[in-house]
């Protein structure tokens, strides 16, 4: 095995855009609320990180200092299969209090994407499928690796919409580290 492998799965991701659409709904919203379970999550955390350098106001959702979600906030959730119970109750209780839901999955035939206001399309397959075809690696691994990597694509295409330079995200750092 090795890196060639892995990165070609992931050229299954060249299909993914990121829209204008998507960009201006980021830059409108004050706050924005990420969740996933697992791995997926670990690797959502990434982007929330980035998301808070650009200034947004971000929380992870199962930390203590997350609020309440309202109606001009957005929830965007990662989960491969779109069927996992706890980010379904998320989901319903963002839909219940207003928010927008942006869900980020190999597919958009399950209970999420059928909540979801926005769905976006990512390489990978569910921990339980046993699909080679769409992957070698074990359970959800290139579903985490295309979260981690559409996470930092739109960082930098959202970076580039508003002239935002690398230094405005470096001011914005953790300095308690």
């Amino acid at each position: 095995m090795n890196w060639e492998i892995i990165l070609s799965e992931l050229n299954a991701n060249t299909d993914t855009q990121i829209s204008t659409e998507l960009l201006t709904l980021i830059k409108q919203t004050d706050r924005i609320f990420l969740t996933g379970a697992g791995r997926s999550g670990l690797a959502l955390k990434a982007f929330t990180m980035r998301l808070s350098q650009l200034g947004k106001v971000v929380f992870f959702v199962g930390e203590t200092t997350t609020p309440a979600i309202g109606e001009s906030d957005l929830l965007i959730i990662a989960s491969s299969s779109g069927e996992t119970s706890q980010l379904i109750k998320y989901a319903d209780i963002a839909k219940d209090a207003g928010a927008k839901i942006w869900l980020w999955s190999t597919n958009d035939t399950n209970p999420l994407a059928n909540k979801a206001d926005y769905v976006t399309l990512l390489a990978g397959k569910s921990k339980f499928t046993s699909a080679e075809a769409v992957t070698i690696q074990p359970m959800g691994s290139l579903f985490e690796q295309s979260v981690w990597l559409f996470g930092d694509l739109f960082t930098l295409n959202y970076m580039h919409e508003y002239d935002i330079a690398e230094d405005n995200l470096k001011e914005r750092h953790a300095n308690l580290e």
